[in-house]
């Protein structure tokens, strides 16, 4: 399912992670990054013109508990939290938004299918 979202989905998750960590320092480097959790999706989808038992994919979005390393300043540091992407308009090819967040600290409880997930999905 993260096709959807990117060719090679789980570079693009390190990059993304990665460039957020530079943006608040710029010399961070990422050494490691697991995954916590299963994963917790939403989807939205159209009706297909014709075919009432098809429907086409228009958003979708994942959450999941992550773990990480950062080096920084000649020092190590471990993140934990929730990671969110986001993605709308796929049905445009060539249109698609993306869109990433970094919950520090969260937790699936409130950043996952039943919490801000929802919200990032449905009204981004």
């Amino acid at each position: 399912m993260l096709q959807w979202f990117d060719d090679e989905p789980y570079a693009a998750i390190r990059l993304s992670v990665e460039d957020m960590l530079k943006q608040q320092v710029a010399d961070s480097r990422l050494t490691t990054l697991r995954v916590l959790s299963e994963p917790q999706w939403l989807t939205g989808a159209l009706p297909s013109d014709g075919d009432s038992s098809k429907a086409i994919l228009v958003r979708s979005g994942v959450a999941f508990e992550f773990a990480l390393t950062v080096e920084s300043r000649g020092q190590s540091h471990q993140l934990s939290g929730v990671f969110t992407w986001v993605a709308v308009h796929l049905d445009k090819p060539g249109q698609h938004k993306h869109r990433v967040w970094i919950d520090l600290d969260g937790k699936l409880e409130r950043f996952g299918s039943e919490g801000e997930l929802k919200t990032r999905v449905y009204f981004e």
